[in-house]
C-alpha cells in the first residue's frame, strides 16, 4: 500500500485537495534553469536514478531516462525499478518542450526561496539552491525542491510534506550525463 501511495505521489505529483484556506498571491519565480541550460545538461542518454523513502522506511527507486532530445524538447522513460535497476513495470513516456520543462519545474506557489549553501547529497558536497512551495489546490501540503547548478534539469531532491509531517523524500542518488 505505501509503495503504491509513494509511486502515485513521485509519477504524479502531489494530489489535488481542497482549496487552501488563505489566498495566496502567485510570485514570479524564476526557474532554476532556463530552456538553454536544460537541453544542454540533458542530452540523450541522460540516467537519473532516484530513491524515494518514506518516513515508516518504505524504499522505492525510479530510473528517469532521456531516450530522445534535440532542439523542440525530449523524451523521457520514468520506470519504477528495484535496487539493480530491473523494472517493476512499464515506463512511463512523456514528451515535453524545453520550454514547457522549465515552466513544470517549480509548481506550486512560492513561499520561501532557500539560500544558496553547500549541502551533502547522495551525489556528493553540492552547492544547492531551493524552494518551498505550498499546493495551490491545498494549503496543507508542502514541497521543498533543491536544484543544484552541477546538474541541470529535475530537482536533485524533493520533500513532500502534509500538515506540517514528511509523507516522502525523493532523492537523485545517480546522476549519468548522455554523450554531448
Amino acid at each position: 500500500m505505501t509503495r503504491t501511495l509513494l509511486l502515485l505521489l513521485f509519477t504524479f505529483g502531489a494530489c489535488k485537495h481542497t482549496p487552501p484556506e488563505v489566498a495566496a498571491e502567485p510570485a514570479e519565480i524564476a526557474a532554476p534553469f532556463d530552456a538553454a541550460e536544460l537541453r544542454a545538461g540533458l542530452p540523450e542518454g541522460t540516467t537519473v536514478l532516484y530513491r524515494i523513502s518514506a518516513p515508516d522506511g518504505t524504499v522505492m527507486y525510479t530510473l528517469w531516462e532521456v531516450v530522445q532530445a534535440g532542439e523542440g524538447g525530449l523524451v523521457i522513460h520514468q520506470t519504477l525499478v528495484d535496487e539493480n535497476r530491473v523494472a517493476l513495470g512499464p515506463a512511463v513516456v512523456s514528451a515535453k518542450s524545453w520550454e514547457m520543462l522549465q515552466a513544470e519545474s517549480l509548481p506550486g506557489i512560492l513561499i520561501e526561496t532557500l539560500e544558496p549553501t553547500k549541502q551533502p547529497m547522495a551525489l556528493g558536497t553540492l552547492r544547492v539552491s531551493g524552494f518551498v512551495l505550498v499546493n495551490p489546490d491545498n494549503a496543507a501540503a508542502i514541497d521543498i525542491f533543491t536544484f543544484s547548478r552541477r546538474h541541470p534539469g529535475p530537482a536533485i531532491k524533493l520533500e513532500y510534506q502534509l500538515n506540517g509531517e514528511l509523507m516522502i523524500t525523493v532523492e537523485a542518488i545517480e546522476w549519468t550525463v548522455g554523450p554531448r
